[in-house]
């Protein structure tokens, strides 16, 4: 763990030190699911969310790019009990803070690495439950959470895409009744527009 956050540090005092600064606003599409526990046979369907926000991306070769993101993720659950949950809906605040590098450089366009911690924030959710409408089985969501994203990028001219994989570090939701735990991952595509 030192010799990861030595690097960090390393990689963030690098792209602080070309000082060239982007910024600009971005969208995401988040295609979200959940794992539930071993030995738990239910299944769940990925649901689309999206991402809006802006971005600051500090350094070339080398960068950091901090995200402030409005984002909404949920997923479809089947062969639930009578009363279970059965459809999720989180809108949360995500502040990814992204180190990456860039491999190859063309005129118009280069291709990148990234990755880093993601802080998530819930601030509204929803939950439909199988068949009653009231709850048998609550869920308890926790309010902030960290996860980490890896993934690649492209830029072309002024915009910018990525393409994210997201690991939760810790559960997401777990229910009251300590049947089982479920614990999301998610591909996100963004695209990003910089304004300088």
């Amino acid at each position: 763990m030192k010799k990861l956050l030595l690097v960090l540090a390393a990689m963030c005092i690098v792209a602080v030190s070309n000082a060239q600064i982007s910024f600009g606003p971005k969208i995401g599409v988040n295609l979200s699911s959940m794992t539930t526990s071993p030995g738990v046979a239910i299944s769940d369907q990925m649901k689309t969310g999206y991402d809006l926000g802006a971005f600051l991306r500090i350094g070339t070769k080398c960068y950091f790019q901090p995200e402030l993101l409005y984002s909404t993720s949920g997923v479809n659950f089947s062969n639930v009990p009578v009363g279970s949950p059965s459809n999720i809906s989180l809108h949360s605040i995500n502040v990814p803070l992204m180190f990456g590098a860039r491999l190859i450089n063309l005129k118009v366009a280069n291709v990148r690495v990234l990755g880093g911690p993601v802080a998530s924030f819930l601030v509204d959710k929803s939950v439909d439950y199988n068949g009653v409408a009231t709850a048998t089985k609550t869920v308890n969501f926790k309010d902030s959470k960290w996860g980490l994203q890896v993934g690649a990028g492209v830029d072309i001219l002024m915009f910018t895409l990525d393409v994210r994989y997201n690991f939760d570090f810790n559960k997401q939701i777990t229910q009251q009744a300590n049947d089982f735990d479920w614990s999301k991952q998610a591909v996100n595509v963004s695209l990003g527009w910089k304004l300088f």
